[in-house]
């Protein structure tokens, strides 16, 4: 009798709150897939492969030194009287040309993340805009990319950012000098990068 006059308190309950009365539409969508069918995709991706290409082409220079090197101390090494100042010198430029290709290494990384994000966000964009634009006339108010389980649309009505912030105390930073108290990236200040 308990348990029945509880239901009853709070199906009439909840039939006054907004939130329950209104369920929120939730769509999905294989996002990556329908980035990779567009046209300038296939483009995309030939773009980056020649970009790739032509810099897995200055590694393979900088391997070149460091092998002719390792030729010339083995050389040095196995003559009858081995220069030991030569092979002192032989193996600094080889450790220096080690450095200067893992350096590469890492330079080259990040050249491709950028270049894939320069050639592949607006495609992303152009998709996201487009799943967005559906979402509103299907009624959807959120959209979920099955393929990696993110968020690609959620209805602005929904939000809960600006009032969480305010509940926490958190106030927006002013905008008219939005770099002061930010730190300096890496190398900007000449020290470890060029």
């Amino acid at each position: 009798m308990k348990n029945s006059i509880l239901i009853i308190a709070l199906l009439c309950f909840s039939a006054f709150l907004p939130g329950v009365s209104q369920a929120q539409q939730v769509a999905h969508i294989n996002y990556m897939d329908v980035v990779q069918m567009m046209p300038e995709y296939a483009k995309a991706s030939t773009a980056y492969e020649l970009y790739k290409q032509s810099q897995e082409d200055m590694l393979a220079e900088l391997q070149m030194k460091y092998e002719t090197l390792q030729k010339s101390l083995e050389k040095e090494s196995s003559a009858p009287v081995p220069n030991q100042t030569r092979i002192k010198i032989i193996s600094q430029k080889m450790q220096i040309t080690l450095e200067e290709y893992q350096q590469k290494q890492v330079e080259i990384q990040d050249s491709l993340n950028a270049k894939m994000y320069e050639l592949v966000d607006p495609i992303k964009k152009k998709v996201a805009d487009v799943v967005a634009e559906v979402a509103k006339e299907k009624g959807y108010t959120h959209v979920i990319d099955n393929s990696a389980g993110t968020l690609i649309y959620a209805d602005p009505a929904h939000d809960l950012t600006e009032i969480v912030k305010t509940r926490l105390g958190i106030k927006d930073k002013p905008s008219s000098n939005s770099a002061a108290g930010k730190p300096k990236p890496m190398g900007a200040s000449g020290v470890g990068g060029k």
